[in-house]
């Protein structure tokens, strides 16, 4: 690059060369660019998620695992969090599940907890903030809101899936859970109470813009594809690491993220 164009490579363009090779399953590559890049602080913690984010996503957990060493090595309690969580559900993924919980264990040890875990969605000027499993902050309409994604866990059943929707459920213990240190998940994700939200109450046509402060599970990634192909309607929704566009039983980030 600099012989060629007289550029010298900045962070950035590590980054992103790095989250390139990583898209196209070219991990090793990736890995080798991670570590020829030297970089520091920040922008080093930056590139190791990425790079993490992808053997996890290729299922290359023999990578992932050097990956979650790199980034653990940091001081940033926030992003350190957010690899580490990724790791462990690494972990879970493969069935390691005493790995998995080493890693949290090892996040309490040390203080490391995640922000907990919200969404949101404007209606009409007003912000209207979610937790999960918390059916209550649906207000008056709580009761609909529960009626209504009962009637969509059935007609997701009819396509296939094989989550629970509004019950404990032991997969999710590990997958960026949204209530540190409980063991278990118990209820539905912030997000899927903002969408069920909105569907009840922003008009039919209208997109359904949906806001949350950490990252999609993939099961809540796929409870979206599979309500928008069901309900014929479009949501966006902005996560920690990207916006994701659902329309018809897909989504734009085309199951990466």
């Amino acid at each position: 690059m600099q012989s060629k164009y007289g550029v010298a490579p900045c962070p950035s363009h590590y980054t992103s060369a790095v989250d390139m090779l990583g898209r196209a399953g070219q991990l090793e590559e990736a890995f080798e660019l991670a570590e020829e890049a030297q970089l520091e602080g920040n922008d080093a913690l930056l590139l190791w998620n990425s790079l993490l984010s992808a053997c996890r996503t290729h299922k290359r957990l023999d990578l992932a695992t050097m990956a979650g060493q790199r980034v653990s090595e940091f001081s940033n309690q926030q992003d350190v969090a957010a690899g580490l969580v990724v790791m462990s559900n690494a972990y879970v993924s493969a069935g390691q599940i005493d790995n998995a919980a080493a890693v949290r264990s090892s996040m309490r040890l040390r203080g490391i907890r995640k922000d907990p875990g919200c969404s949101w969605i404007e209606v009409k000027d007003t912000p209207y903030v979610f937790y999960a499993g918390a059916i209550s902050c649906a207000g008056a309409w709580a009761g609909e809101v529960v009626m209504l994604l009962d009637e969509l866990e059935s007609k997701m059943r009819e396509r296939g899936y094989r989550g629970r929707l509004g019950s404990a459920r032991v997969s999710d213990a590990h997958e960026d859970d949204e209530e540190e240190g409980k063991g278990v998940m118990v209820g539905v994700h912030s997000e899927i109470l903002a969408l069920a939200f909105g569907l009840l109450v922003v008009p039919k046509g209208m997109t359904i813009r949906v806001m949350k402060n950490l990252r999609m599970c993939s099961d809540c990634h796929e409870v979206f594809k599979l309500i928008s192909g069901i309900v014929e309607r479009e949501f966006v929704v902005r996560d920690l690491n990207r916006f994701h566009h659902f329309k018809m039983g897909s989504c734009s980030c085309n199951d990466y993220w």
